[in-house]
């Protein structure tokens, strides 16, 4: 097997976090996605070994912070690098709680979700959490960093970020079940009562605006 096949593959980059015993930790992940729409699910892998991963799967619930393309390295550093074991992470930076008193980042963030684990798969190296999205709120416009955006950074690369503070106020429409986002010429509340995704045939009622 080629296993560079993998890296053809699309990842974000987030901060999974969580407050367990009057202790706060959290860890960089590369995997977490939605699962399903109604009920509003996401996955999330983390490594067994991570004290991060530990503390969730005994209190059963977690942030998800999704960092945005202008984050700094050191706070990839902070939470990626450094083992909560032996420094507490969230002393020097700023962040919320969710009603589960889980932590979450407001800045270097473009949205978080607050998650309860509703089951865990074993996956002999990782736990695979599966999770009901119980919050989720945007903190700051902007775009999400993906893994090829911190391996470009990472190597000194520049990357170009569109500045959306720029771009009129105009509306985008994305269907909930298969993120197709429409940006057809009609607007989108012009369109008949019976269109629906192209993509996968959703109805108009699906769609979310941006």
């Amino acid at each position: 097997m080629d296993k560079t096949t993998m890296f053809t593959l699309t990842y974000g980059i987030f901060i999974a976090a969580v407050e367990e015993g009057g202790k706060m930790n959290g860890c960089i992940i590369n995997t977490a996605v939605q699962s399903t729409s109604d009920p509003v699910r996401m996955n999330v892998t983390m490594m067994k070994e991570n004290l991060t991963t530990q503390m969730i799967k005994k209190k059963g619930s977690l942030t998800v912070s999704v960092l945005s393309l202008d984050a700094p390295l050191d706070l990839i550093r902070l939470f990626g690098m450094r083992s909560g074991r032996e420094y507490s992470k969230f002393d020097e930076i700023e962040y919320k709680t969710d009603k589960q008193g889980n932590p979450y980042m407001g800045k270097n963030t473009i949205a978080y979700m607050s998650l309860i684990v509703r089951s865990i798969l074993d996956l002999d190296t990782h736990y695979l959490f599966i999770c009901d999205v119980v919050e989720g709120e945007k903190t700051e416009t902007g775009q999400p960093m993906t893994y090829a955006d911190y391996r470009a950074l990472k190597s000194g690369k520049v990357i170009e970020i569109d500045n959306y503070n720029d771009v009129p106020d105009k509306k985008t429409y994305v269907c909930t079940v298969c993120h197709y986002v429409y940006d057809g010429d009609v607007p989108f509340e012009e369109l008949p009562e019976d269109w629906t995704c192209p993509v996968c045939n959703q109805p108009k009622s699906v769609f979310l605006a941006e």
